[in-house]
């Protein structure tokens, strides 16, 4: 699927959900940085798999999946943001569960922390910039992607790069490079009970390796990928932002934007 063919795809889909003027708007700044990420894993020729996704929100990547020939689950957070696209969900048979996931990984007793879904039945989990919203440790949600993976199974899994070159630039100049601690004031009060978007803690690829190793998950491959947010109309200073980062990545690739992980759930 090129970018055009997934952007007309998701113009589409954003209309039937009535969100073409609203939330669509989140796809339209990424696409080209979803378009790439789903290349990268070459999710594009996927075909007949079980797959689950978890935190796609308007990627629309479950509708690529599905139309492509595969079983589709998805798993989204109790946030009426994503309520519109339920319709759209049921209409072409991809089931959703909506769960807390700090309620099944960070408030339950460590026996129970589990996702409410059966052992050893995905051929594929996709997590793509998701875990950096855990407000929680997030060892447990790993070692339940290794029970509902089937024995042989991958999961493809992104989050941002905590060593970015911005980042970096950001840390010698004095300035955060977390979530602004003024988010934390204005959405205190957020209507669905918990704001979903902060990023609680980001990582580095060599921390994800080793998330993931030590949940018996074999390491398949181990990227940082160089991607870019869509605007209309592209300023100057931003042209030439991206070009030092390009220039940059081409040299010293761990100071990329994203960490991209394939790992695997052994056959035994």
């Amino acid at each position: 699927m090129t970018l055009w063919e997934y952007k007309n795809y998701a113009d589409e889909l954003a209309r039937q959900a009535g969100v073409e003027n609203g939330l669509h708007g989140y796809f339209l700044q990424h696409r080209s940085r979803l378009w790439q990420t789903a290349s990268h894993f070459d999710l594009w020729k996927v075909q007949g798999k079980r797959i689950l996704e978890i935190g796609p929100f308007f990627s629309y990547t479950p509708f690529v999946l599905k139309k492509q020939g595969n079983e589709v689950h998805v798993i989204e957070g109790e946030d009426p943001a994503v309520y519109p696209l339920k319709p759209l969900y049921q209409a072409n048979g991809i089931e959703l569960t909506i769960c807390n996931l700090f309620e099944h990984f960070g408030a339950a007793p460590l026996a129970k922390r589990r996702l409410p879904l059966a052992a050893d039945q995905f051929d594929l989990i996709s997590c793509w910039e998701t875990m950096e919203h855990f407000n929680f440790n997030p060892v447990g949600f790993i070692r339940d992607l290794h029970r509902v993976l089937k024995p042989g199974g991958e999961a493809f899994i992104t989050v941002p790069n905590m060593a970015e070159l911005e980042n970096r630039v950001k840390l010698l100049s004095g300035k955060s490079i977390g979530t602004p601690a003024e988010n934390y004031v204005q959405n205190y009060e957020y209507a669905a009970g918990s704001f979903l978007g902060f990023h609680w803690r980001e990582y580095v690829l060599s921390e994800m390796t080793h998330l993931f190793g030590s949940q018996n998950f074999s390491i398949v491959s181990a990227d940082h990928l160089l991607t870019f947010q869509d605007y209309p109309d592209l300023q100057m200073s931003k042209k030439i932002k991206r070009l030092v980062s390009r220039c940059v990545f081409s040299i010293c690739p761990s100071m990329g934007c994203l960490c991209a992980i394939i790992v695997k759930k052994p056959m035994s």
